[in-house]
């Protein structure tokens, strides 16, 4: 009989493994994860999960520190580029 194994993830713990999980998702797909990889695989895409999170967390956190005036002109800029046809 198998053991059960429950986890308790935070929040953002849970937003970086499904991220990981897709990465690694992928490589499968593409033929990149064999039985001698796979561990290495997978810490890979759990590598990149997080550099992923610090650099969305490092725009997030530019966003939040920008001045009034900087915030709306990026805001004028994405509504512009949301009114563009898209090809």
């Amino acid at each position: 009989m198998s053991k059960t194994h429950h986890f308790s993830l935070q929040p953002s713990e849970t937003v970086i493994f499904q991220a990981a999980a897709n990465i690694y998702a992928s490589y499968i797909v593409a033929g990149q994860v064999t039985d001698e990889n796979q561990t290495e695989k997978m810490k890979e895409a759990i590598g990149a999960s997080i550099s992923m999170a610090r650099n969305v967390q490092s725009v997030v956190d530019s966003d939040t520190q920008m001045s009034g005036q900087a915030r709306r002109r990026l805001s004028n800029t994405v509504r512009e580029e949301d009114s563009m046809p898209h090809k």
